[in-house]
């Protein structure tokens, strides 16, 4: 039965440029490589981006601002300013295939 796995990576986006795509994505292909059983379909790798914007609540994690706020933070929600964090979510996703005994 085919499947889809994936994985995902934020970077700062002053950081990021063409050349940290693709390093990121040769990254990310090798980890899913690593962590599948299942056979990979090599011609059906996906690579999305999504710029965001984080930033860190009460207990440190971060969490993507909500579109509602329209660049008006609450105070409630963000404490500080420079707690926001603008990046660039690069994931990637291929189909697998399990493999079955009989197949061996």
């Amino acid at each position: 039965m085919a499947k889809t796995i994936g994985a995902y990576v934020n970077v700062a986006l002053v950081d990021y440029d063409e050349s940290m795509k693709n390093h990121l994505i040769e990254l990310l292909k090798e980890s899913l490589r690593e962590q599948a059983t299942e056979y990979i379909f090599e011609n059906t790798w996906e690579v999305a981006e999504n710029k965001r914007k984080l930033y860190k609540n009460e207990d440190g994690a971060l969490l993507e601002m909500q579109d509602e706020t329209n660049g008006d933070p609450s105070s409630s929600q963000i404490s500080d300013p420079r707690e926001i964090l603008e990046v660039m979510t690069v994931s990637l996703t291929v189909k697998v295939e399990g493999i079955s005994e009989n197949n061996m």
